[in-house]
């Protein structure tokens, strides 16, 4: 992930853990090879490629964030994962700021005073680089 989708990234996770969504950061890059000095991806049959970076449980149905910069752009993995997910239930969309995030939720929080006091908490305009 390029470094300015990661302070977009906290504060996404920020806002959902406010709110009590359960939900993670899925770590999604290969591990380090300090000898060939690159990232090793998995050659497990079974890893599945495009897999969105946040990812949690909100009413008890799965949910898939795509976190991107304003200018970002999803692979044809990560449109693919997310086309499949939602095809099987979930929620999934890509989220280029907390906003975007609060948009795609709404229907979950509709009269709930949490949502709104942490939409004020976060404040989505004021993402600091951590």
């Amino acid at each position: 992930m390029k470094s300015k989708e990661k302070p977009i990234e906290n504060a996404i996770l920020e806002y959902l853990k406010w709110l009590g969504v359960f939900c993670w950061k899925n770590q999604s890059v290969g591990v380090y090879d300090p000898i060939k000095k690159i990232y090793r991806k998995s050659h497990n049959k079974h890893h599945i490629l495009g897999v969105s970076d946040i990812l949690g449980i909100i009413n008890s149905k799965p949910l898939a964030i795509e976190v991107k910069s304003n200018t970002g752009r999803a692979s044809i993995e990560q449109k693919m994962f997310l086309d499949h997910f939602r095809e099987q239930g979930g929620i999934g969309f890509i989220a280029r700021s907390v906003d975007d995030v609060k948009r795609n939720l709404s229907q979950f929080f509709p009269s709930d005073d949490r949502f709104k006091r942490a939409h004020q908490y976060i404040q989505p305009n004021k993402i600091t680089e951590q």
